[in-house]
Order: C-alpha cells, then structure tokens, then sequence
C-alpha cells in the first residue's frame, strides 16, 4: 500500500507552504502514512490516504481544490486521529472517469462510502470545505449511521453560484463554459492552459478565496498551479450537478452534532449561506471568524484548529 511517486517527501497530499515535512516516516517523526486506491460502484478507482491512528476524522475538500485547503488542520490532528482523506473524480491523483457525468456529489458520497468500508470505519467525524461540505451532507443524509459528527466549513446548502460574490453574476459566465466545453473541448483547453503563463489567475484566486494579509502567499501560488493543471471538464461537470444540489428540503432530518464555521469576509460563499444551514440544522451552533474568507482554515489555521478541537472534545 502506497508508493514513492510524490515528489521528494513520498507524501501524496498538497503540503500547505507552513508545513513541514520533518515528521514523516523516515524523517524521524514516525506518524504513518498509508495510501493507495480503491474501486467504486462504478468501478473507477479512488485515491485515498489516511494519516496519524485514533479516532477517525474525515476531510473532504471544495470542488476544483485539494487537500491543500485542510492541509494544516490535518497536520495537526493526525498526532491523535486517524485522518483519512480521498480524491475527487477527476482530481488530483484520481482520474477522470469512464463516464464524465458521473463527476457529481451523489457520486462523492458514494466513493466516500467505497472509502470507509474498504478501511473498515463504521463511524467517523466528517469535515467537509466548500463543495465538501454538499458531500458530507450528502453522505450523512443517506449514511447517517455512518456519521458522528460534522464540522462544515465555509460551504453552502444549495446553488452556489447563486451566491457568489453576493448574486448571481457569474451564472452566464460559467453556462456559456460549461456549453463550450461540450462543444469545443480542445479550444476550452487551449484557453485554460493560458493561466500557467501569467498572473492574473494567482491575483484573481487570491483576491476571491483568500485573506491575503493573512494567508502564506505560497499557498496561493499552489492553489493557482493546481486550477491551471486541472482538466475544464472537471470543473465543469461538477459544477453543473454543484449547482443542482439543493440541502434545504431536508437538512432538519439530521440529527448529528455540528459545528459551522463561516468566514466574514467570504466572497464565495457569503456568510448569508451558513445562516441558513444554522437555521435549519436542529444541533449545529455556528462560529463567524473574524477577518475569514473562503479558506479559513488556510487564513487562520491556528485558530481553526483550535475551534475544530474544541468542538471534537465535546
């Protein structure tokens, strides 16, 4: 289980630029790392790692993201839990499938599902980020067994677009893509690769989704290089079914405890969107971090680790 095609550190998860790498296995930490793949209903086969022993927490990251934006929650807790994460369809060292239109969140929470009962966890903590938080919800609502706790940061019970920026604005924008996309594929692709070569994508992204005066400026650069290297067709198959799920008619039904974290200054999902999970979740309480944006744990990660710990040791 696991390989050593990860770069220098043999370690397959997107390292934030505050991480260090000196606790690894073979670099005298000794925290194990265990990864590899494994099939899902539909046969495709799904990147997972878990990381640390204990209690299992579970993290699933937004829609075109990585591990990148809950690489220092993970650093800090897999010194006491089991911290297990997987790949998208389609996202980072999980291919596209056979099939693209099966890129959706029904089908996360299902690969979610292929996870767990291939590393044996009956019952696990979900965190989800963003798009992650449409798949915990989505895998508590049809595995509720299956779920202790859940922490949902920075996401959104239906529609995102919707709520981008404060309205719908981007709505044309991303139909006109995801139409040329089935279209012209090749000529979207030509136009994608483009943000390799400058840097206005990095001062768009950070602008969007980040605090920068409180994020590491490397973080950007790597989240900017990871939207650069991902296929259109990912983005945009997901994002079509991302912007069909709608929570709201049955989010009074779960029962798990949780804590909902929502950045102040969210541009992406403004904080209007965790008010209405509050509002509708019967056990959630909900914490407004100040200064936050879309990528709190990447803004203040200290502290959100803090407000995660807390609400775990309850």
């Amino acid at each position: 289980m696991g390989n050593a095609n990860f770069g220098k550190s043999g370690h397959p998860r997107t390292r934030g630029a505050r991480s260090s790498f000196l606790d690894e296995p073979n670099h005298g930490g000794g925290i194990r790392v265990r990864f590899g793949t494994v099939q899902s209903f539909d046969g495709t086969p799904i990147f997972y790692c878990e990381e640390g022993e204990g209690p299992p927490l579970v993290f699933c990251y937004g829609i075109a993201c990585s591990t990148l934006h809950w690489t220092y929650q993970i650093d800090y807790f897999r010194k006491n839990y089991r911290c297990i994460w997987f790949d998208y369809r389609g996202h980072q060292n999980t291919p596209i499938p056979a099939h693209p239109d099966s890129m959706s969140i029904e089908a996360s929470a299902r690969d979610l599902k292929a996870v767990l009962d291939f590393l044996g966890v009956e019952k696990a903590d979900l965190l989800g980020h963003s798009m992650g938080v449409s798949v915990v919800l989505q895998f508590a609502r049809t595995e509720p067994s299956r779920v202790n706790r859940l922490v949902l940061a920075n996401g959104t019970p239906k529609k995102p677009l919707e709520t981008l920026l404060g309205g719908n604005y981007l709505m044309p924008a991303f139909d006109l893509l995801s139409r040329y996309e089935k279209l012209k594929p090749e000529w979207i692709k030509g136009v994608w690769k483009l943000q390799e070569k400058g840097a206005a994508s990095e001062l768009f992204l950070g602008t969007l989704g980040f605090n920068r005066a409180l994020c590491d400026p490397g973080d950007i650069k790597t989240y900017a290089r990871q939207i650069a290297a991902l296929p259109p067709k990912v983005l945009t198959r997901m994002m079509d079914d991302y912007q069909h799920f709608d929570a709201t008619p049955w989010l009074h039904e779960l029962p798990q405890s949780t804590l909902i974290l929502s950045g102040e200054k969210d541009l992406v999902t403004p904080p209007e969107t965790q008010d209405v999970l509050h509002q509708l979740m019967p056990n959630a309480e909900l914490v407004r971090i100040r200064h936050g944006s879309h990528c709190s744990t990447l803004d203040l990660p200290e502290y959100v680790n803090l407000l995660i710990e807390k609400f775990l040791e309850r």
